[in-house]
C-alpha cells in the first residue's frame, strides 16, 4: 500500500504523530469535495440567473443589481476551482500510472 504523505525523518518529535493517506482514499476524498463544489455551483448559477433575469427586464433595484454583482463574482470563482481541481485529480492519476504517461509522450 503505498501513502501520499510520508513521516519527516528530521523531526523526531513527529515521527509517532505522523498520518498518512492512501491514494485511494485521496481519490475519494477528492470527488467528495468536487461533488461538494459542484453542487455549491449549480446554486450560485441558479441565483446568477435569478438576478440577471430581473437586471435584463430593467427592475432591478441597487441593492439586487449589488447582488448580481457579488454572485457573479462567486460564480466565476466557483467555476475556476471546479476547474482546476478537476486538473489536479486528472494529474494526479496520470502520475500514478506510468503507461498514461508514456502514452502521452508518443501522441
Amino acid at each position: 500500500m503505498q501513502y501520499v504523505t510520508r513521516p519527516m525523518l528530521k523531526a523526531p518529535t513527529l515521527l509517532d504523530k505522523f498520518i498518512g493517506f492512501t491514494f485511494e482514499e485521496m481519490d475519494l476524498a477528492g470527488d467528495i469535495m468536487l461533488k461538494a463544489l459542484e453542487k455549491e455551483l449549480a446554486r450560485t448559477k441558479k441565483k446568477y440567473d435569478k438576478y440577471l433575469s430581473i437586471q435584463e427586464i430593467g427592475e432591478a433595484t441597487t441593492r439586487q443589481q449589488t447582488i448580481l454583482y457579488n454572485v457573479e463574482q462567486r460564480y466565476n470563482d466557483l467555476d475556476n476551482l471546479v476547474h482546476d481541481l478537476k486538473e489536479l485529480i486528472d494529474f494526479s492519476k496520470r502520475i500514478r500510472d506510468p503507461n498514461q504517461l508514456k502514452k502521452q509522450d508518443e501522441v
